[in-house]
């Protein structure tokens, strides 16, 4: 009998430490903290694009994109804190596909700054294989998709067969080739929606 008590007193107290789990929290020092390891060009430059510090609904500076840092900056983690910051990109360390999304989301569904609302939840790029930083750039001065020559080429990354077969209309005045995609084709329109 007192085996079996002792069995419980174990259980109860293991699911006490799994119930108080700690979770990470926004750092006191926001990007500052940050900066103090994470300091490269690449870093920087989000600080003077429309991310950076100089956004009016920038809170916590890099924790708003990548989440509470407190784990993450604690030297008793060794930067490794649980769970782990939002990382954007395609490779192995990233954070999940839609991790990345639903940090995008958390800002970009709502009508602010004069900012109109993202839809992506439903749209013909809302993929498996698909994620916001597919085709945007935040750590640069400008998004790439604002660009010309740079929507084009990001958009022939994965629509090559458009570069020699988009229709052409022809009989029109129009140059093709001085118009971003966006010109024409509303990449965040939801599929229910039409084409």
């Amino acid at each position: 009998m007192p085996s079996v008590c002792l069995m419980f007193a174990v259980v109860i107290s293991m699911a006490q430490v799994v119930e108080s789990k700690r979770e990470p929290i926004y750092t006191d020092k926001g990007t500052k903290a940050c900066l103090v390891c994470h300091s490269g060009e690449k870093i920087r430059t989000v600080q003077t694009g429309v991310h950076g510090e100089i956004n009016p609904m920038a809170k916590h500076g890099c924790e708003d994109c990548h989440g509470p840092g407190s784990f993450h900056v604690s030297r008793a983690h060794g930067g490794k804190g649980f769970p782990s910051m939002v990382l954007f990109s395609r490779d192995a360390n990233s954070s999940s596909r839609d991790d990345q999304v639903r940090a995008c989301l958390s800002c970009h569904t709502q009508e602010a700054g004069g900012i109109k609302p993202v839809v992506f939840l439903g749209s013909a790029h809302d993929t498996p294989l698909v994620s916001c930083p597919t085709c945007h750039s935040i750590h640069t001065d400008s998004d790439r998709m604002a660009d010309q020559a740079q929507q084009t080429t990001t958009c022939y990354g994965c629509h090559s067969d458009k570069k020699a077969e988009h229709p052409r209309f022809k009989g029109t005045t129009i140059t093709f080739d001085d118009l971003k995609c966006s010109t024409c084709h509303n990449v965040h329109k939801l599929v229910a929606d039409g084409q």
